[in-house]
């Protein structure tokens, strides 16, 4: 049994330089952060879960940890932000298509991991109508608090013989490696380097990750 998993942003869109900056001017209007510091800090922990980027600096300003209901207050206002601004305009990164099409006809299981809230990445990936391309849509929420749970979600239940994820950042690669998944790179907010120390198996552009699909699984 084969499962094709990937990261939705960086793989499928491209939106997490806006997303970086939102969540900078963000924190910058709500609790005084530097606006710079806080983009830097959202693209390097790409793969990560929304909640861990603001437990981070919250604690980091306040010294304490941030309760649920200041959180549940502070993500409503990000998420809105980006529902109305930025996900209407976003488009499919060239590629992306032709490899969810791929993925679809020459895997049992196919499934998006993704850092965003549950319930938002499935309005976005409705949004952009490529929904029928998933049999599993995972996000991050009470149940779901990181990647990892995502992959061993998938694991339990569908065992697999292999997985091969397709994700852009380094966060990625060290996840899927440690579930014991071919870990595929693509380049579009971190080098080939980061990727290759954190576990990638693969790197490429992602209008290449198609034939490169090709290769692992025919």
């Amino acid at each position: 049994m084969k499962a094709f998993g990937t990261d939705y942003d960086g793989v499928i869109i491209n939106i997490e330089p806006q997303k970086a900056t939102a969540f900078g001017e963000l924190l910058y209007k709500e609790w005084g952060i530097s606006k710079e510091q806080a983009s830097k800090f959202w693209i390097a922990k790409g793969g990560t879960s929304r909640r861990y980027k603001f437990d981070h600096f919250f604690e980091e300003k306040f010294s304490k940890k941030l309760p649920v209901e200041i959180y549940n207050i502070i993500e409503s206002k990000y998420s809105d932000l980006l529902k109305s601004e930025f996900y209407p305009k976003i488009k499919l990164l060239s590629g992306a298509l032709n490899l969810l099409k791929f993925a679809r006809s020459h895997f049992d299981f196919t499934f998006v991991s993704s850092g965003a809230p549950t319930k938002e990445i499935k309005y976005l990936i409705n949004l952009k109508g490529v929904s029928d391309y998933f049999d599993l849509i995972l996000g991050t929420d009470d149940h779901f608090r990181s990647k990892t749970d995502h992959f061993i979600e998938v694991i339990q239940k569908q065992k697999p013989d292999l997985i091969v994820f397709v994700a852009d950042s380094p966060e990625d690669m060290k996840v899927a490696k440690d579930t014991k998944a071919i870990a595929i790179g693509v380049l579009t907010n971190h080098t080939k380097p980061e990727l290759l120390n954190a576990g990638a198996k693969y790197v490429c552009e992602i209008k290449d990750a198609t034939g490169l699909l090709r290769t692992i699984v025919m």
